[in-house]
């Protein structure tokens, strides 16, 4: 789960972020196996110590559900 939310923080930040979002993400892209995996993913923006990506995580999935509801109330179930 934290690498699904830490994920969709990622994403989140590349699509709707600056330019510096994105660089950081390409040097977390470059960085491989270089390190330890929360050095790594700390070079991408994520602090893994700390709740941002998790909460961003949430309300990514609370969005989601949300449609979904409104879907299944309309009556689109496939």
């Amino acid at each position: 789960a934290t690498g699904f939310a830490a994920a969709s923080y990622l994403a989140g930040k590349i699509v709707h972020g600056t330019q510096d979002d994105i660089d950081h993400y390409l040097t977390y892209l470059k960085s491989g196996n270089s390190d330890y995996p929360l050095e790594v993913i700390a070079k991408a923006g994520v602090d893994m110590a700390k709740g941002d990506y998790l909460e961003a995580a949430f309300k990514v999935f609370e969005e989601r559900l949300t449609e979904l509801e409104a879907l299944v109330a309309k009556g689109v179930h496939h």
